[in-house]
């Protein structure tokens, strides 16, 4: 594959993964606000603890493609490599292993604060918790 080829994979990758990341993140905060909606699940945790893995390698591949391999900000950025892979590599296998207590846990916590759940589409999508059952019919409000 030509350099060029590369360096827009790259870029692409490094988009995509950013704006799951906000996405993901956004559902987090929604959490920790306590709003009157929330969207939660065990994929949100997982992604939450593994998307800075997969951010870090997109933007290591993207300095790499677009600069090589001998230029200065490579060079810094691959010194500290190996410790930063480690840590996040745990962070994401924690993710994984986890995304199943923590999402156990949350849907306990919301039910004691009063919070109830809508009807799911299918048993992949996520749980939506409101704090009054008239919330699941508005979809103006899931979707703000």
């Amino acid at each position: 594959m030509p350099r060029w080829d590369k360096i827009i994979v790259s870029i692409f990758f490094l988009i995509l993964f950013i704006v799951i990341g906000i996405l993901v993140y956004g559902y987090t905060i929604l959490l920790f606000l306590m709003e009157d909606i929330i969207i939660f699940s065990e994929p949100i945790v997982m992604l939450t603890l593994g998307v800075p893995l997969v951010i870090y390698t997109c933007f290591a591949m993207t300095i790499e493609f677009f600069l090589g391999v001998k230029s200065i900000v490579f060079m810094s950025l691959m010194t500290f490599n190996k410790l930063i892979m480690r840590y996040l590599v745990y962070l994401g296998l924690a993710g994984v292993l986890l995304s199943f207590p923590i999402s156990f846990v949350v849907n306990i916590f919301l039910l004691d604060e009063g919070y109830k759940t809508c009807d799911k589409i299918s048993w992949l999508s996520p749980t939506t918790y409101v704090k009054e059952l008239s919330f699941c019919n508005n979809k103006k409000a899931l979707n703000k």
